[in-house]
């Protein structure tokens, strides 16, 4: 009867609800991952800029070297930018398979350090950039190595294009670490568990001198898209050293004055334990 149709109607307006609403929210979360990985693909072929252009260096150098031993070294160093794009492209698939972001392992920071500064040295040398890099911590430290070197690659270049303005300048890297609290300022609890492990933090620091900062953008400096006008700049670089010093469960800050900009990167390290 009318009574039968009317409560039918009812059932069906339910399940039609019900069933779009789950149709929707489906092409919702669709859409949220392929935005995702959109932004990660957008990182990626931000930071190819990077070892393209050391690529390019150095086979330009390959091709005016005479010695044989002299290209051998220019092409380890190529091959070495071309495992760092690998990893760039297994960053994406790994997220997209929603597997974990990052790998820290033992890295030992004086040849880390060398590397980078093998990387970067030509790179700089182009833009009238002089590197400086500061070890005043030479032993080891925990973090992803490709994922840092992302960082350092990324700060490098937003550097130099600052100092492009002034026609070049010098970037300088600091490497330290934050110590534990002396003896006589711990408390008793801390001295009868000083055999323990202790959290510490690894510090990069990482200071241009370039023009600094507008005033403007500097609080929302790491967000995505969000770039102070430079010529052919996307706004993407801060963000992804953002993302990768979270990853690694520390984080990023940025200091400005006319006199350039350093930015500090702190990430999170345990002490091994006292033998």
């Amino acid at each position: 009867d009318e009574e039968d149709k009317g409560l039918l109607l009812l059932l069906s307006a339910n399940a039609s609800t019900a069933i779009q609403l789950h149709w929707a929210r489906e092409s919702k979360e669709r859409e949220e991952r392929l935005t995702t990985i959109g932004r990660l693909l957008s990182g990626v072929l931000h930071d190819l800029k990077t070892p393209l252009g050391v690529i390019n260096g150095y086979v330009e150098l390959m091709r005016s070297a005479d010695k044989k031993a002299q290209r051998a070294e220019y092409a380890d160093l190529i091959l070495k930018q071309f495992a760092h794009i690998g990893a760039m492209q297994r960053d994406v698939l790994e997220f997209a398979r929603g597997e974990k972001s990052i790998l820290p392992r033992k890295v030992y920071l004086a040849p880390f350090f060398d590397e980078v500064k093998a990387t970067l040295e030509t790179f700089l040398a182009k833009a009238k950039v002089e590197l400086v890099i500061d070890l005043a911590d030479r032993g080891t430290a925990r973090f992803d190595e490709g994922k840092i070197l992302r960082v350092i690659q990324n700060l490098a270049r937003n550097a130099a294009e600052a100092m492009a303005t002034k026609g070049g300048g010098k970037f300088t890297i600091k490497v330290s670490r934050i110590p534990e609290a002396a003896p006589s300022e711990r408390s008793r609890r801390d001295v009868s568990t000083a055999k323990s492990a202790k959290p510490e933090e690894l510090v990069l620091t990482f200071t241009d001198t370039g023009p600094g900062i507008p005033k403007e953008i500097q609080h929302r400096l790491f967000q995505s898209f969000v770039t102070s006008g430079k010529k052919g700049g996307t706004g993407l670089g801060l963000a992804i050293v953002k993302r990768i010093a979270e990853e690694h469960g520390g984080k990023a800050t940025v200091a400005s004055s006319s006199k350039g900009a350093t930015f500090t990167v702190r990430l999170p390290q345990l002490k091994e334990p006292s033998a």
